[in-house]
């Protein structure tokens, strides 16, 4: 498709108050008729390690079950986050005790933890949530295959191989000096992945790891929250060429809400944000864009005015008055998560 089509750039109409209502009414059907996935939020750590409550009514946190059903989202992938990076042999015991955490939400009324695609349109048909596990590292594995199939027994479906460092599968984004891909037990658990039905996730991988996981990745694999190295020189965004290898793979990259990746900008954060999915729209191509806030994972709120999930439909609104097409856009919501799902999971 010409993504230019898709952003239609031209002078704008004064808008009369009958105009703006038709819009916002325009916003919220494309916004409704969305399954909304969220790719990566970083609730797990707060749940494990300071007894959050995601359906706590005076929850404070930017993630909770009404923010979420109040912005529309159908669905979050809920990354668990290592603590103990430099003692790899807590790894396993680590991964249990998220897994313990995340499996205690299948009480919360109105959640339903999501093992597969169907999982998760069965819960939207059902006006639940539904709630995906990710490990955000490959510590979590202790160098063992077999650790890795039996967390996906237990219910782990989306992995990154790294964190910023180096560990036994690949070298993070902070280890620019070295420029190490992919190891050996990095290419087998990538192979692992594709044969179990996990997807694999290059969110704070190494460049050198990147390509290294686009030319042997069975299956389309995802960059789950970052932004575009372009109009940020951040070594946790994406290259013009890492993002059309995004589109060769059939993989997509999580637009991430994190000031830290959108870099600075004049206006509103909200219109930061909409340039990186316009710019990511342009180079990898309308079913390669997707939503990976990281909310809970930074500090402070998102960018105005969209702090958290239940003001996401302003990104709807914004998305569309900046020209994008419904169609495009309801792909960006979750209809690309989706497509990675059903070719994975």
């Amino acid at each position: 498709m010409d993504i230019g089509s898709a952003l239609k750039i031209g002078k704008k109409k004064e808008e009369t108050e009958e105009d703006r209502q038709l819009a916002l009414e325009r916003a919220h059907e494309v916004h409704d008729e969305s399954l909304v996935v969220d790719g990566h939020v970083g609730t797990l750590f707060d749940i494990l390690h300071q007894g959050k409550r995601v359906d706590a009514e005076d929850d404070q946190g930017r993630v909770n079950l009404a923010a979420l059903r109040e912005g529309g989202v159908k669905c979050a992938v809920l990354s668990a986050f290592p603590a103990d990076r430099h003692y790899p042999i807590r790894g396993v015991r680590s991964g249990m005790e998220y897994i313990d955490a995340f499996a205690s939400l299948s009480s919360v009324s109105g959640v339903k933890l999501a093992f597969s695609a169907k999982d998760i349109e069965e819960a939207a048909e059902r006006d639940e949530i539904a709630l995906v596990l990710a490990f955000d590292g490959g510590e979590f594995l202790d160098g063992s295959l077999g650790a890795l199939r039996m967390f996906h027994r237990l219910g782990l479906r989306v992995l990154s191989l790294t964190w910023n460092e180096r560990n036994l599968l690949a070298d993070g984004a902070a280890e620019s000096s070295t420029k190490g891909g992919l190891t050996h037990f990095g290419r087998e658990v990538v192979a692992e992945c594709a044969r179990l039905g996990i997807v694999v996730d290059a969110a704070h991988l190494s460049e050198a790891g990147f390509y290294d996981l686009a030319e042997r990745s069975e299956k389309p694999f995802v960059v789950s929250h970052a932004n575009c190295h372009t109009l940020y020189a951040h070594p946790r965004n994406l290259t013009d060429d890492q993002l059309r290898a995004l589109k060769d793979t059939g993989g997509l990259v999580g637009i991430s809400f994190n000031h830290a990746y959108l870099g600075p900008y004049d206006g509103s954060g909200l219109d930061r944000v909409c340039e990186h999915i316009e710019h990511a729209l342009e180079v990898a191509g309308e079913e390669h864009v997707a939503l990976g806030t990281d909310f809970d994972g930074f500090s402070g709120p998102g960018p105005e005015p969209v702090t958290d999930h239940s003001k996401l439909r302003k990104l709807t609104e914004r998305l569309l008055a900046r020209g994008v097409s419904g169609r495009v856009i309801s792909g960006v919501l979750g209809g690309n998560w989706m497509r990675v799902f059903r070719a994975v999971m």
